[in-house]
């Protein structure tokens, strides 16, 4: 028993260190210790009520055995005194049987059995306390260890960091509950399921984007505040304009979203496309694929649209073969990138939902960086889906660099205008 108690004692410490390690406040780990401590007793109390049943069971199971050896004994002598005929004898051993069981009842309630048995329970008793104290002495000497440890690793931090820490993850998990709470309700109204299986809301949204960029940018495309037909005159009326209505704010804006839009495309292209496809099996890199394309495409589509904005408002400033051609540019990579987000990249999710459950129905979908159709090569219906999902995302990747080739485009004229010094 002690060895099991030297066992809960240590899952009790490692447990109480790895709430301390999660940044629990002490209020809770002291919490924590007080319900060990209430469990541990509990446990204990049910095995003493256990052993004593024990012991009863087997104080009774003596007792028995005494009174019956008692009873041979005074049958035996009775027949010794008695000594009665032959034939007799059983209607003699009948008439004797009330005189064992009184003598078993008298030695069942002797003082002296009761005495000794109430000796034992109460030595049995003193041990269990004993036990219980040791066990409790041991708990907490390693929270005191435990606390002192915590004090020492918070020694060069601040005494408010502790708490501050598992308040702010008490209250980031309790937004994201909430959150989650939230999409899943979306998600189960007949709203999400007609925005998410139907193409409607896709031309909804992509006939509010076209209405957004016109009524925000139509009257500077058509009447520019400024006009001027020589390179050294646009210049010079830029930067008027620049400095008059859109001044360093807006520069920050237009340079901030090329920058991540040039920065994602770079990554997602080059560095995340080919790293998880020679890495993972085929199946794991779709399934990363299926989170990040819709991602990727909805980030790019929107700063693509907040370039286009912000040039068209605060820097057009005369059409200009350079300003058409970066206005073109940045039309091409927003038109793009909205018709593949809304148009391209659902179709092509179902198509690869269904070719992966028919690929994992035979097994196959582990291999590494290669394709390995076997026995679907012969497969018509599965043939028929995989030449879909491989047209839909060869055109996926050839809007993605025709939207990169413009990204360099506007790299160009950035590198231009932009004089270091």
């Amino acid at each position: 028993m002690c060895h099991n108690s030297g066992i809960v004692e240590k899952n009790n410490e490692q447990q109480i260190e790895r709430y301390m390690a999660c940044g629990m406040p002490s209020k809770a780990v002291k919490s924590v210790k007080y319900t060990l401590k209430k469990r541990e007793k509990k446990e204990l109390q049910k095995k003493e009520q256990q052993f004593l049943e024990d012991l009863e069971l087997s104080s009774s199971s003596d007792s028995s055995s005494i009174t019956n050896s008692d009873s041979e004994d005074s049958g035996v002598t009775e027949t010794l005194v008695k000594s009665p005929p032959p034939t007799t004898t059983p209607t003699r051993k009948v008439s004797i049987t009330p005189a064992p069981q009184k003598k078993s009842e008298l030695l069942r309630f002797c003082p002296r059995f009761r005495k000794l048995e109430q000796e034992q329970q109460q030595q049995m008793l003193k041990e269990m306390e004993l036990q219980e104290a040791e066990t409790m002495d041991q708990l907490d000497t390693n929270a005191a260890a435990l606390k002192a440890q915590q004090q020492r690793k918070l020694s060069s931090m601040e005494p408010s960091m502790d708490d501050a820490l598992a308040i702010g993850t008490q209250m980031t998990r309790q937004v994201s509950e909430r959150i989650t709470c939230l999409v899943a309700q979306l998600q189960a109204s007949r709203l999400y399921t007609i925005l998410t299986r139907t193409t409607q809301p896709a031309h909804l949204i992509a006939v509010c984007i076209l209405a957004f960029v016109l009524m925000t940018v139509g009257r500077d495309l058509i009447d520019p505040t400024t006009t001027a037909t020589e390179e050294t005159s646009a210049t010079t009326a830029e930067t008027s304009t620049r400095t008059a209505t859109g001044g360093v704010l807006a520069a920050l804006v237009f340079l901030g979203a090329f920058a991540t839009h040039f920065g994602s495309q770079i990554w997602m292209t080059f560095v995340s496309g080919l790293s998880l496809y020679f890495s993972l099996p085929r199946h794991v890199f779709g399934q990363c694929q299926q989170i990040l394309f819709p991602r990727y495409f909805a980030l790019n589509a929107m700063l693509s649209l907040t370039m286009l904005v912000v040039y068209a408002k605060y820097f057009l400033s005369g059409w200009t073969t350079s300003a058409g051609i970066q206005m073109g540019s940045l039309a091409l990579a927003a038109g793009i990138e909205v018709v593949v987000r809304l148009y391209l990249v659902p179709p092509m999710l179902q198509l690869m939902h269904e070719k992966y459950r028919i690929e994992d129905a035979i097994g196959s979908g582990q291999e590494v960086g290669s394709l390995v159709q076997g026995d679907l090569v012969d497969c018509p219906h599965y043939q028929r889906i995989h030449k879909g999902f491989r047209r839909i995302h060869m055109t996926i990747a050839i809007g993605n660099m025709t939207v990169m080739l413009t990204t360099c485009l506007q790299l160009y004229f950035l590198a231009s205008k932009i004089r270091l010094s």
